[in-house]
């Protein structure tokens, strides 16, 4: 029952004593009712009122500390629940679009330019002799020495020659194996999937050059792999000018020389068999004084291997190596060029 002392709902006149109030008609009862309505919504929108003020407060501290590179004072219960991840090579040292617009332009054009500029060096005959026994002929032992511990063979290599034994080791191919099953369990603990492929991918090719292989085949795969592993891991080395800005190589400007090694020695050997193709004179066959035969020539007479299949085997690892330096190249672009095309929206 209403209370008689209370005014009308609806126009504020004294109550009278029947159910209608005598100024204005209405029935105290709906009046109440509607009245009690419009105060729970009036409550309910300022609860709404309340949570989007502060939902909007949080964005702009999140914003503010944003632009002032500090961390903010709440983590947002939707970032909360995502996962880590890890940061993307996109986000520049210092966030700056100046810095960002620099690194678009280096990974614009230093990789073609020094591309060009090794091929052109490793043409000279004096300057291409003297990038080979300095700089490239380390990766071409080193090719060896690597392709041999995947075929099982112990391997030591040096500046200008590699030892591997006759027969297979049995240490080297369980070194071998624990380490990448290492970098593979790793990987996946870290959450690291590069991590976790390569090395899956590796032990893969382990099993198939130490157990797939028979002994002869090993010899002729790590004869092989000298000019082959020169391309290989010269391509590797140019891929490091694309490390993510935190990157040691890329803080302490290793980058630098790593891709000037790697263009060289990649270059030394795809140049000459690529020139093979239709010069099969610039094969080096012979024989190398304190080493014997020179590797085409052990393919060729110990291991029976055909001359033009000999050529298209170097030419299209060659050719595979600059299809997988293009795409890291072109996915390098398209990333600078969505942190420029953020940084200038940021700017406006």
């Amino acid at each position: 029952m209403s209370d008689p002392s209370t005014p009308c709902p609806r126009c504020g006149a004294p109550r009278a004593a029947g159910p209608e109030c005598p100024s204005c008609g209405v029935i105290y009862l709906r009046a109440e009712a509607r009245a009690a309505a419009r105060q729970a919504e009036a409550r309910d929108a300022a609860k709404r009122d309340a949570a989007l003020r502060e939902v909007e407060d949080q964005r702009l501290a999140l914003r503010e500390a944003l632009e002032a590179h500090a961390s903010p004072t709440f983590v947002p219960p939707h970032v909360a629940a995502m996962p880590e991840r890890a940061t993307s090579d996109i986000t520049f040292d210092d966030g700056d679009a100046a810095e960002s617009r620099s690194e678009a332009r280096l990974r614009l054009w230093v990789l073609p330019a020094v591309l060009l500029v090794a091929g052109l060096a490793v043409r000279s005959p004096g300057f291409g002799g003297f990038l080979r026994i300095f700089l490239t002929m380390p990766l071409h032992e080193l090719g060896h020495a690597v392709t041999a511990w995947f075929c099982g063979f112990s391997a030591t290599p040096s500046l200008w020659v590699t030892s591997v034994s006759e027969e297979r080791s049995v240490f080297i191919p369980l070194a071998l194996a624990g380490l990448l099953a290492a970098l593979t369990y790793q990987g996946w603990k870290r959450r690291q999937w590069m991590w976790l492929g390569a090395g899956a991918v590796l032990l893969l090719a382990q099993a198939v050059g130490t157990l797939g292989l028979d002994r002869m085949q090993g010899q002729a795969l790590f004869t092989f792999g000298g000019d082959a592993g020169m391309m290989v891991l010269g391509t590797l080395l140019m891929a490091t000018f694309y490390v993510p800005p935190e990157h040691y190589l890329r803080k302490h400007a290793l980058r630098w020389g790593f891709i000037v090694i790697g263009a060289a020695a990649f270059m030394d050997g795809f140049e000459q068999w690529w020139a093979a193709l239709s010069h099969v004179e610039r094969i080096p066959f012979g024989t190398i004084e304190g080493v014997g035969l020179s590797d085409p020539s052990k393919l060729v007479q110990t291991h029976g291997w055909n001359i033009s299949h000999l050529i298209r085997r170097y030419v299209a690892l060659g050719i595979g190596c600059l299809v997988a330096l293009g795409l890291l190249y072109l996915g390098a672009l398209w990333r600078v060029r969505g942190a420029l095309r953020g940084a200038s929206t940021n700017a406006v």
